[in-house]
């Protein structure tokens, strides 16, 4: 089997990683790799296990995102769909195994198991917390299915279904830029992309992200700008937000990604093949509400 290769590409989350504190970008796309093998050194394989690492409303949101995800492809494959009240049980009952599984930190042996941020680190929690996350899934659930969205979902056509919650990319310059859209279909000459969102607030910057998606389906789809739909549907709330894109958006936000990029490859020593420089040249954010909260902070070794 070919050794996999740590390939330089961009995305929202690792931009947003990025400015967050750059050390922290190190462990999460550098430090952590071959941390997978049975060789590693020590501290390359504790990396890795602490990247695997979800705090609370991280794990209750890919839940959900997962449960959709399954619905809708059981729905594009002509397969029915189990009752909302039965999706909620066997989810409740899953995240019951997640948690225990957690908590007895098995992740430590097995990373690709759920691994809670609040676990490895000791964070107190109280069952009431814990309770309110499996309220906040179930809610976001029993919101989905019971959706105007939902019910346009359902009788959609096969061939109408473009995505559901793949990984997929396109090229920009000489660098790929990855994208996974929750949800798109094709109604007539136009694109409906959905982004299912899950978490408390209302007011969070979503023009890169939806402008990448866009950028993505011009592309991908040869669609026009003026012929994507995108909405937003946040889940908690049962909050449905369309947005456009325009190409003025579609300007600033490739540029932005061009600027990015450049700040992320300055940090490199081989361009072409990925390679960084060493930890200490990433800077680490002396900021307790950046280190308090990053799954690196236990092998994190200062800052420069």
């Amino acid at each position: 089997m070919a050794e996999l290769k740590n390939e330089f590409s961009w995305s929202k989350t690792r931009d947003e990683v990025f400015q967050t504190c750059p050390r922290q970008y190190w462990f999460a796309y550098y430090g952590h790799w071959n941390g997978w093998r049975e060789d590693a050194p020590v501290r390359t394989r504790e990396i890795y296990v602490l990247k695997n690492l979800k705090n609370r409303q991280v794990w209750a949101g890919g839940i959900v995102h997962e449960c959709i995800e399954r619905s809708l492809n059981n729905i594009r494959r002509g397969i029915k769909v189990l009752s909302v009240d039965e999706i909620v049980s066997m989810t409740l009952q899953r995240m019951r195994t997640d948690f225990r599984s957690s908590r007895s930190k098995h992740y430590l042996n097995f990373p690709k198991t759920c691994a809670l941020f609040e676990h490895e680190y000791e964070i107190s929690v109280t069952d009431e917390q814990w309770k309110d996350i499996a309220r906040d899934v179930e809610t976001c659930l029993r919101n989905f299915y019971a959706s105007d969205i939902y019910d346009a979902l359902k009788p959609h056509r096969k061939d109408g279904w473009l995505e559901i919650e793949e990984f997929s990319s396109f090229q920009l310059d000489e660098s790929r830029v990855i994208v996974a859209i929750d949800c798109a279909i094709q109604e007539g000459d136009e694109v409906f992309i959905y982004d299912w969102k899950t978490g408390r607030s209302l007011h969070e910057d979503l023009s890169i992200q939806l402008g990448c998606y866009a950028l993505y389906a011009t592309r991908k789809w040869n669609v026009p700008l003026d012929r994507i739909r995108i909405i937003e549907f946040n889940l908690l709330y049962n909050k449905a937000s369309s947005f456009a894109v325009t190409q003025e958006d579609i300007e600033n936000i490739t540029g932005y990604m061009r600027g990015s990029m450049k700040d992320m490859q300055s940090l490199l020593i081989d361009v072409r093949n990925n390679t960084p420089l060493d930890e200490e040249h990433f800077r680490k954010v002396e900021d307790e509400r950046v280190s308090l909260r990053c799954n690196f902070r236990k092998v994190c070794q200062g800052g420069v």
